[in-house]
């Protein structure tokens, strides 16, 4: 494989017993500037430990990971958020809104990961019967931002210096997603930016 070509990337969802990678992950391959973005506050160790603890996998949260020759260099989180005036339609057995979360290994910016791992969340989401997907990102951060908008975010409003934006599910899922198949650039089995939960959270 070259520099210039991007690197196999396997995605999956990850199980709370995977907890001590995804502390590695943010801890060995994001810096503090990426952490930032992340989390919108400056992490330590400890709070990131903390912040992982925490995740209740499988209780409205699905965490996804990207590994690369069997190292995990992304993590994306999709978590529900009932009771959110931006959700308004989200009611107890017909959940319909969740938010993401993103970071992807510093080592691997721009080449693609960042790009496979939204797009396997989203499609996760549109699969599981969601109708809307929101991020909140920095208004510097323009490397997600960018990202968003190619996958179909669209701008709700700024507030705090951070960007809301939203993806709707396309009215004809699934043949939308059998086009988006059809045309993609890489194949859909070995599919090859940072926002925040805001209701937690290669070499």
């Amino acid at each position: 494989m070259s520099a210039s070509e991007p690197p196999p990337v396997a995605l999956r969802l990850l199980a709370a017993g995977e907890r001590e990678a995804i502390v590695r992950f943010y801890l060995e391959e994001l810096d503090e500037i990426s952490l930032y973005w992340r989390f919108f506050r400056t992490m330590t160790p400890a709070t990131v430990r903390a912040y992982v603890e925490q995740m209740r996998f499988g209780e409205g949260l699905a965490v996804f990971g990207a590994f690369c020759d069997g190292r995990l260099v992304g993590v994306a989180e999709l978590s529900s958020i009932p009771g959110s005036g931006l959700c308004e339609e989200n009611r107890p057995g017909a959940l319909s809104c969740a938010e993401l979360g993103i970071a992807v290994s510093d080592r691997l910016r721009k080449m693609g990961v960042g790009r496979a791992l939204l797009g396997y969340l989203m499609r996760h989401g549109w699969e599981s019967g969601l109708k809307r997907i929101q991020l909140s990102s920095l208004q510097d951060n323009r490397p997600m931002i960018g990202l968003a908008e190619r996958l179909g975010f669209k701008p709700l409003r700024e507030e705090s210096g951070e960007v809301i934006m939203q993806a709707l599910r396309p009215d004809d899922w699934p043949q939308a997603a059998s086009r988006a198949a059809a045309n993609a650039d890489e194949p859909a089995a070995a599919v090859n930016c940072s926002a925040r939960t805001c209701n937690a959270g290669c070499k």
